[in-house]
């Protein structure tokens, strides 16, 4: 489920990393990095969290460890979308972070750390891979992958494609003049693969596009009634019932302490609007019965 307050399109960038890690030494070779896929040993994701004696939690949006035979290397990916902000002024406001980032994940895992960034703007990709000087003798060097390090791929058979590229040059160029023919090779390509991994990258790249490239991509979906495409509605019908089931416990909250004369704040009525874990709601719904206030309530 996207995290409150996170886009689709954010979202979609980092799942072709999150949906396999060993990807991620691709996009590194697409940043420049002169690593061999054939000599990767393993990968995996470990905790995005990046806390250490911080009053206040710091988030990495993916973080993946890669095993490689000089050892390992952790690679913190960071998607970020222009949204019609200056490149410079978006990128220059995280650099702190990224770098503090950074030096928390040195930290704890004691091996190589490369900050990698992922964008659907290579405006905001240049900004990315410029060094953070921290002083002299000191800087953080990002490396990052814009539209422009990314090839579309527009044939299913082309040599280059693989779940990954084929997702990512959709996700990139989705929205751009090859678009039919990117959308058209990510549908068939998703057809030769497992239908639930076809079925999870198609809702990414749904929920990343916007507009008339969702709807192209959509028509040719019905144009090619592959068999991984039901696997995707059984899935939408899932996220909808799911929602459905979140929206009455929330109801149920509020609707007790109405009942009850247990007027929320707003700030109360905001948390239990946008609540998504079934056994909080439950708990407060429990304790509205008996509360004898909405502050005893959310505690």
């Amino acid at each position: 489920m996207t995290r409150d307050g996170v886009t689709g399109q954010h979202e979609g960038i980092l799942d072709v990393a999150r949906f396999d890690p060993a990807y991620v030494v691709q996009l590194l070779r697409l940043a420049g990095m002169a690593y061999d896929p054939a000599q990767l040993c393993s990968a995996g994701g470990v905790s995005e969290n990046a806390n250490r004696r911080v009053p206040f939690e710091r988030r990495i949006d993916f973080v993946a460890r890669l095993v490689l035979p000089e050892g390992p290397l952790i690679v913190p990916v960071e998607a970020h979308r222009r949204n019609k902000q200056n490149p410079a002024k978006l990128i220059e406001r995280v650099r702190p972070r990224w770098a503090a980032d950074f030096g928390v994940l040195y930290e704890m895992h004691r091996c190589p750390v490369i900050l990698l960034v992922i964008s659907d703007c290579d405006e905001v990709a240049a900004e990315a891979r410029k060094p953070i000087d921290l002083g002299p003798g000191s800087t953080v060097r990002p490396v990052s992958v814009g539209p422009s390090q990314v090839r579309p791929i527009t044939d299913p058979d082309d040599p280059a494609a693989d779940a990954g590229s084929v997702m990512l040059s959709a996700l990139l160029h989705g929205s751009g003049p090859n678009r039919e023919a990117v959308l058209t090779t990510l549908n068939d390509f998703l057809s030769r693969i497992k239908e639930e991994e076809a079925s999870r990258r198609l809702y990414a790249v749904l929920k990343a596009l916007q507009g008339e490239p969702a709807k192209i991509l959509e028509t040719i979906m019905a144009k090619t009634p592959y068999k991984y495409h039901s696997v995707w509605a059984d899935s939408l019908r899932d996220e909808g019932r799911e929602e459905g089931e979140l929206v009455e416990a929330r109801e149920a909250v509020l609707d007790i302490l109405a009942a009850r004369s247990l007027e929320p704040t707003a700030e109360q009525r905001e948390l239990v609007k946008t609540c998504t874990d079934h056994d909080r709601l439950r708990s407060w719904r429990r304790t509205a019965i008996v509360a004898a206030s909405s502050d005893e309530v959310f505690g």
